[in-house]
């Protein structure tokens, strides 16, 4: 996964339209293959007469996940169980997407400060990066209240650690004046962009921030959206332990969508709260942990959100309870008693916000539709944005 720069892409032009996935962090971008939306025609004969049949609606998925801490009692058991034993049990649905996404809540860095018990000041070990590529995430966000723990060196450092591995971040950049850059992929020939921010109330340290009126926040949003097909904004807000989110979330979600975003995924409360959309856009108001060591309860109760979106159509959304023991620190897929009771949760918080879940078993579905095509200028494969560091150089 992620091996080539945006000059490949140029190259291969639109022979691999709708097979090529890229994304960056620092400009730079990868490629995946994906088995969604494959572009081209076939030929029909009509009346004697051979034409072109009209292309397959463009399409992906997309995987996200909430919070992963790496840290603490999280370090703890990859010291002692090596870093596969954390996503072990999901790994493989982890790595079936185009995209997954996760909310990295804590530094890489071998600097400054260190309490994570006591002051919860997070500074993981750099080598537990291995636990985000073994579970495929490909972007993880950095704008969140702990990614300054460790201070600008500590998140200048996991910068580097996550270039180094081939993850790609959105919240962060080495240029600080360009951390609400998009972070982009192309996938099935469409334009996939992440930006991250904070909406926090109580000081925090975060390159990103939307702004007390929004009105920076709804600029900010639609630059990014100006430079991609769809955006997908990241938002750290809301309260902790609160399955219902707040006037001022649902306030953030609606101007960030007014200003073009086209997916919002939340997290901080460390529990799972509903789905609503706005506008034919869908909000995961948050995600929940997903590697995390807090107490049993529903702070260890979350889910993998399974995205398909489909030109056309709009978002088909699969969300698969997942558990967190303390045993393991990471996420497992719990007992048909303990998903139903997960699942029968969101169901009724998306339920008040607007959004059907359809409950199936142990799993839930739901549709958010979206039947207008994207407004935004196509992108042709030839003509992937490039930057300073388009050549795949990091100089």
């Amino acid at each position: 996964m992620r091996r080539t720069c945006r000059t490949l892409v140029a190259l291969l032009g639109m022979a691999l339209a709708g097979l090529a996935l890229t994304g960056c962090s620092r400009d730079l971008t990868r490629v995946v293959d994906s088995p969604l939306g494959l572009a081209g025609t076939s030929a029909v004969t009509l009346a004697g007469e051979t034409v072109d049949a009209p292309p397959p609606p463009r399409a992906f998925s997309m995987i996200a996940v909430g919070d992963v801490m790496l840290d603490r009692n999280v370090w703890k058991h990859i010291d002692a169980n090596g870093y596969r034993s954390i996503l072990e049990k999901v790994r493989d649905d982890l790595r079936s997407a185009d995209i997954t996404f996760a909310n990295l809540e804590c530094p890489l860095s071998t600097v400054g400060p260190h309490s994570p018990s006591e002051y919860l000041l997070f500074r993981a070990n750099p080598s537990a990066v291995k636990v985000v590529t073994d579970g495929g995430i490909d972007v993880v966000a950095l704008a969140n209240n702990h990614a300054l723990n460790a201070g600008e060196a500590g998140l200048r450092q996991t910068m580097d650690h996550l270039d180094n591995a081939g993850v790609a971040y959105c919240g962060a950049h080495e240029d600080r004046d360009r951390a609400w850059d998009p972070c982009r992929f192309i996938v099935a020939d469409i334009e996939l962009g992440f930006v991250a921010c904070t909406d926090l109330s109580f000081g925090h340290g975060s390159w990103c921030k939307a702004d007390d009126d929004l009105s920076g926040l709804r600029d900010r949003v639609a630059e990014a959206a100006g430079k991609c097909d769809l955006l997908a904004v990241s938002i750290h807000w809301g309260n902790e332990y609160q399955n219902k989110p707040t006037r001022r979330q649902k306030d953030v979600a609606e101007a960030a969508i007014e200003a073009g975003a086209d997916l919002i995924i939340g997290h901080h409360p460390h529990v799972l709260q509903g789905v609503g959309s706005y506008q034919g856009v869908p909000i995961l108001y948050s995600a929940g942990n997903f590697v995390f060591d807090q107490r049993e309860g529903e702070r260890m109760e979350s889910s993998v959100f399974h995205l398909r979106f489909v030109e056309g159509e709009g978002w088909h959304i699969r969300i698969v309870p997942v558990w967190i023991p303390r045993s393991r620190m990471g996420p497992i897929y719990p007992s048909t008693e303990r998903a139903t009771k997960i699942i029968n949760r969101m169901a009724e918080l998306s339920g008040n916000l607007g959004v059907t879940v359809q409950v199936q078993g142990t799993e839930g579905t739901a549709f958010v539709p979206r039947p207008e095509p994207l407004a935004r200028p196509q992108t042709q494969a030839a003509e992937a944005p490039v930057g300073p560091e388009a050549d795949g150089s990091t100089s």
